[in-house]
């Protein structure tokens, strides 16, 4: 009897080993990549340099495919192809990317009260243009461009995963939510294969898996303040860096749907939300709300907002 409780225990100290060199015998790699405009950067624990370089290079294949998808830039990217279909009253197949972030997006229109709107495109058409002459755009050309702009005009048949443009010359622009969404999916490439703890930025945005190891979480640097999160997406958006100045008045990058310009009121706001999909959505919309109204919408999104 006392042979097998020492053998148990032997068995069970192993196990308990074993558990521990894999938990904590870690290194951190780190990788980068640029896409959508900017660079994508990896921060990952793994067992070895095999493993880590493998994730790593299929998290980023799986962000050049989601650029494929939802770029404006492209014109060979699939909502690129869907936009030139506006108007036609033709319902268009669409891959599950390109459906389920088009979904989020309207659930996220309506939540903010039309604050943010991916078909505020041919809005962002505009202010390049804006940028690019450093002069503002006429009043019929901001009428001309808020015609086109409504989500209730993205009509969707959920049976046959198909979607339709109502308006003609409606464009999509996902520059508000995109990032977010292809880091959570970056996050997911990674823990299908075997990376448990992770963070990918982007940009402003940063999403983040489990704690590495030994550590309760992520440094974070926020405000000049230290934050440990994991299992979150935290998003900065502003206009304190990326505007236009014409005539001695600098416009943000930040467009309010119900004008066409971008906002005067220079802010900074960081959001910590459940995923990388909604913090970069919300960072925009309560960069563009008053006070109340932000606060109500962050509450009932449990988002922190610093």
């Amino acid at each position: 009897m006392l042979i097998k409780i020492l053998d148990k225990r032997n068995s069970l100290i192993g196990l308990f080993l074993f558990f521990c060199s894999y938990t904590y015998c870690q290194t951190r790699f780190e990788f980068s990549h640029p896409q959508m405009g900017t660079m994508f950067r990896i921060m990952l624990y793994a067992q070895d340099s095999t493993q880590a370089s493998f994730a790593a290079q299929q998290a980023f294949r799986r962000l050049d495919t989601l650029n494929i998808i939802m770029s404006d830039y492209r014109e060979d990217s699939e909502v690129n192809r869907l936009c030139r279909t506006a108007g036609s009253g033709e319902y268009v197949k669409v891959s599950n990317d390109l459906w389920k972030i088009i979904e989020v997006s309207i659930e996220a229109a309506r939540l903010s009260d039309n604050t943010f709107d991916i078909t505020i495109g041919p809005m962002t058409q505009l202010w390049r243009r804006m940028k690019r002459q450093k002069q503002l755009p006429s009043d019929t050309q901001i009428a001309e461009a808020r015609a086109k702009v409504g989500i209730d005009n993205i009509l969707m048949n959920k049976k046959a995963q198909s979607i339709q443009l109502q308006k003609q010359g409606m464009r999509i622009d996902f520059g508000g939510i995109g990032k977010g969404y292809a880091e959570d999916e970056m996050i997911k490439t990674l823990q299908q294969n075997g990376i448990s703890a992770a963070m990918v930025e982007a940009g402003g945005n940063i999403v983040i898996s489990d704690a590495p190891p030994k550590e309760k979480g992520w440094k974070v640097i926020i405000n000049n303040k230290d934050y440990y999160l994991k299992n979150c997406g935290v998003s900065t958006s502003g206009n304190m860096y990326q505007f236009v100045e014409i005539d001695g008045k600098k416009y943000s990058h930040i467009l309010d749907p119900k004008t066409g310009i971008g906002v005067n009121d220079f802010q900074q706001i960081s959001v910590i939300a459940k995923d990388g999909t909604v913090s970069d959505w919300l960072s925009k919309a309560l960069s563009l709300m008053d006070k109340h109204r932000s606060k109500k919408l962050a509450k009932k999104m449990k988002a922190i907002v610093l």
